[in-house]
């Protein structure tokens, strides 16, 4: 009897645990799995505008060549209530670029469309621990600090101080 309520209450713990984690965000998800994030803010993008046609183009691209390591997330910022767990101490602009990674000193903050992808090439090559030449310098996008609020699972994005 005894070992039937042990393997009772494991079996109880057991779903307690996969149902908490079903209910997990894939952000969050994303950001215990250490992937760099790519959080794009796009409200109701006018398609038949060039620049937000360069800007998908290079964001696509990149997306298609960036590997599994890689998740990219749209956020509406006018939506109530917000889709993605995250919160911004700023005010993002449309079409800006947010870039996040578990144990980064820091994520980037692209206020606008990204219409150079050595701004990509920049992030990606920061994020994945490679050399980054000097030119590249020029297109770094600004810096923000991430903090990962484990009790509600939110992420807060914030201005660099």
């Amino acid at each position: 009897m005894k070992l039937l309520r042990s393997s009772i209450t494991l079996g109880l713990a057991l779903l307690i645990s996969a149902c908490a984690s079903a209910d997990t965000h894939p952000l969050v998800e994303a950001w215990h799995a250490g992937k760099a994030i790519v959080i794009t803010t796009s409200p109701n993008p006018d398609n038949t505008d060039e620049t937000y046609g360069d800007f998908a183009y290079y964001l696509n691209n990149f997306a298609a060549s960036a590997g599994d390591h890689w998740t990219f997330f749209a956020l509406d910022p006018q939506a109530s209530p917000p889709k993605l767990p995250i919160e911004f101490g700023f005010t993002l602009t449309h079409y800006s670029v947010i870039f996040i990674k578990q144990n980064e000193a820091q994520g980037y903050l692209y206020p606008g469309p990204i219409l150079e992808p050595q701004v990509y090439d920049f992030v990606q090559r920061q994020f994945e621990g490679r050399d980054i030449p000097d030119y590249l310098y020029q297109f770094s996008p600004d810096e923000v600090q991430v903090d990962f609020e484990e009790e509600n699972g939110l992420l807060r994005v914030d201005t660099k101080t």
